[in-house]
């Protein structure tokens, strides 16, 4: 018997750059936080994520570099080894943002990188000086071990009140500056042109003017000292050149050493913004500010989206993604991203409450607020429905997702209604674009045992979320301080969470031509399917009606006709018809689908009617009752007509049905709130809303006959054969 050992690959020293670029741009964030008042939570997040890729890389690193000697071999490397400067440097960055959380662990991190600094730097010159090299392996990374080391010493040490000390430091590293400085210069003047994979590492060439200022900051406390700007005429100076270089970066081809660059951009960014503070504060100021902010942001974004497709086209990450562990991991990372879309719909419900009492806008405003969503929702579903089936699923979910996170901000510094009603609209275009695209996307990502559950899941989502962040609001409504930044900071981890899910799993529908085409609003329903569709078509507009009514007009009659005032009780109300349904649609997966259609039409109808008895009678527990049957109801039509719907659409047309059904359903959602709203000025608040649940009603009696011929016709058409074997269970090529 043979036994074969895989030894993996030492991770390089230059993958250190992810962490150091990392640490920068949280840097960059941190002090716009302190002075152009961007939210100071973004440069937290990003700080955790730099302090996890610091992390994982030297664990990753020390567990495949073997013993002591595999650590010296790639120190000395004539090409990556001054990059194993890096980690002492982000470790000092990262101990040093701890001082406000707790100086003593600050301070002692923050002595021990510097010292680890201090002894590799030491030992990078003695071995400059005495060990030969050939000229053409020298490039702007030699800067890091003194020039860098030094100067984010200086600045570590000034954060934690050693102002002395880092004045040294700060002068070590500008003397290495202009030693090391003069010597690549000359290389360059001079050596053999720089090979095209160590072309980002010119930028750090440009680093140090803006390092040092950045330095000299932390020392001084930012008095505009001549220093400061002649550091900062240095730094525009150093990375003018670049902008001649743009197309042989381009040309060079991407890969992971173009980190080399973005501690410079950071590190620019933060000394840009620190200088232009201190002009006189004018709108062009505060603008340019944000638009240092924005364009260091999405570089440096743009590289790790760019890196993260590297490793997801690496052979070892197919290896792993081929496991069931990663494919189950991944999906599960899509459905918890489809779930916090509607999340945030539905904490809407219960905070604009809170808004109106803080704010005093009308109830016209408040219906507005909520009606903007499923307009612009269905506007996008009309459009933008069938795009994925041409661009593919991933695109359309991260760039929905990335929408979703811009609404979160603009409710987070939203402070009148119509910074709520613009937040509303743009979650209502990012729902629109998410919402059959997720559909698709977790249908054809699970296995073929399970893709009848996971449809139905599928189903359960957007109800389950809405239940979630109806009742998740309401309770941030009555025991939080800041409610809104509460429920918004919660939703972006798990949009964030979603979005390095969707960034993970396979692709599954390919890319073709006809996008732009595509974008003609239009309801494609492939042929075979138009039959069962037109047919449950009236089930959906009923079952998502019912949820029109409990989270479009439930916070307003809780209190008006039942003397509901607490905003957790009122969540709860609110909460408990989509809770029911998103229960109800799992419950009824092992119910053949024709049959849980009719079950589910016969629950709406009766939970209507007690609806509308409960409104009449102001009687509290029947509408509680109400809520629970008719959800129960929904839940059951909704993941059974997308069982018998979602067999009859292959791969390559699944997303333009499911953007039919989905526009029926936000129609159905939206419109009549919209109306009732208009309406119950003149007519009032019970009689619009005892109507809204009689004509759920009828829609559900509706769909109930309606099911039933097209199951009879299906029966009549159907061989003998396969008269027994219900139609959501037959072989498909999906």
């Amino acid at each position: 018997m043979t036994s074969t050992t895989v030894t993996r690959a030492r991770l390089p020293l230059n993958t250190f750059g992810i962490a150091f670029g990392t640490a920068g741009l949280a840097g960059t964030w941190t002090t716009a936080g302190e002075l152009i008042g961007a939210p100071t939570w973004t440069g937290d997040a990003v700080w955790a994520v730099a302090a996890a890729a610091w992390a994982i890389i030297t664990v990753t690193y020390l567990r495949r570099s073997g013993r002591l000697r595999g650590i010296a071999e790639d120190l000395r490397h004539p090409v990556l080894g001054p990059f194993g400067s890096l980690f002492p440097a982000v470790g000092s960055l990262l101990a040093a943002h701890l001082t406000s959380w707790s100086p003593v662990v600050a301070a002692i991190g923050v002595w021990s990188m510097v010292l680890l600094a201090t002894g590799l730097g030491a030992w990078f010159v003695a071995t400059l000086m005495t060990v030969p090299r050939n000229p053409g392996s020298l490039h702007g990374g030699y800067l890091l071990p003194t020039v860098a080391g030094s100067l984010i010493a200086s600045q570590s040490l000034a954060v934690i009140g050693q102002r002395q000390v880092a004045i040294g430091y700060l002068a070590v590293g500008v003397l290495f500056w202009l030693l090391v400085g003069a010597v690549l210069i000359g290389r360059f003047m001079v050596g053999p042109a720089t090979p095209a994979g160590l072309l980002p590492t010119l930028a750090i060439f440009s680093a140090p003017p803006a390092v040092a200022g950045n330095a000299l900051w932390a020392i001084t406390g930012g008095r505009g000292s001549e220093g400061e700007l002649i550091l900062g005429a240095l730094m525009i100076a150093l990375l003018l050149p670049h902008v001649f270089l743009v197309r042989q970066y381009a040309q060079a081809g991407f890969a992971l050493g173009f980190w080399a660059m973005t501690f410079t951009v950071a590190a620019s960014a933060t000394y840009g913004i620190r200088l232009l503070s201190l002009l006189p504060r004018t709108g062009v100021t505060v603008a340019a500010s944000w638009l240092t902010l924005a364009a260091a942001t999405v570089f440096i974004g743009t590289i790790a989206v760019r890196s993260l497709g590297l490793l997801h086209d690496s052979e070892s990450w197919r290896t792993r993604a081929g496991s069931r562990l990663y494919r189950n991991a991944g999906l599960a990372g899509v459905v918890v991203a489809s779930v916090a879309v509607a999340f945030g719909a539905g904490a809407g419900s219960p905070l604009l409450i809170v808004y109106q009492a803080e704010w005093g806008f009308p109830d016209w405003q408040l219906t507005a607020a909520f009606t903007v969503y499923a307009m612009t929702l269905l506007g996008t579903l009309l459009v933008a429905g069938r795009l994925s089936d041409f661009v593919g699923r991933r695109p359309v979910l991260l760039a929905a997702l990335t929408l979703m996170l811009l609404s979160s901000m603009i409710f987070l510094y939203a402070d009148g209604i119509a910074g709520i009603i613009v937040a509303r609209a743009v979650q209502g275009v990012a729902t629109g674009a998410a919402t059959s695209t997720f559909t698709a996307a977790i249908i054809e990502l699970s296995s073929p045992r399970r893709r009848g559950f996971m449809t139905v899941v599928t189903s359960a989502a957007p109800v389950g979320g809405l239940a979630l962040g109806a009742f998740g609001g309401g309770l941030a409504a009555e025991f939080s301080d800041d409610p809104t930044r509460t429920v918004f900071l919660s939703l972006g981890i798990a949009i964030v969470t979603g979005m390095a899910a969707v960034f993970l799993v396979d692709e599954t529908a390919g890319r073709r031509p006809g996008a732009i085409r595509s974008l003609r609003p239009a309801v494609a329903v492939p042929a075979d399917a138009r039959a069962w569709f037109a047919s449950l078509a009236p089930l959906t507009a009923a079952g998502w009606m019912y949820s029109g009514l409990f989270l479009g007009l439930a916070p307003r009659f809780d209190e008006a006709l039942f003397g509901v005032a607490d905003p957790a009780v009122n969540a709860a109300i609110v909460a408990l018809q989509p809770a029911s349904s998103a229960v109800a649609g799992i419950l009824f997966t092992r119910m053949p689908a024709r049959s849980a259609t009719r079950v589910g039409a016969s629950l709406l109808v009766v939970g209507a009617a007690g609806a509308v008895i409960a409104l009449i009678t102001a009687d509290l527990p029947l509408m509680l009752l109400a809520a629970l049957v008719g959800g129960a109801g929904q839940g059951a039509a909704f993941g059974s007509s997308l069982r018998l719907l979602g067999p009859l659409a292959s791969n390559a047309s699944r997303g333009g049905m499911l953007s039919g059904v989905y526009l029926i359903a936000y129609t159905a959602y939206g419109l009549p709130v919209l109306i009732a709203g208009a309406l119950s000025a003149a007519l009032g608040l019970l009689s619009v809303s005892a109507l809204h649940a009689a004509v759920v009603g009828v829609l559900a009696a509706t769909a109930f006959f309606a099911v039933g011929a097209r199951a009879r016709r299906d029966r009549a058409d159907t061989p003998a054969d396969d008269a027994f074997v219900p139609l959501e269970r037959k072989p498909q090529n999906v």
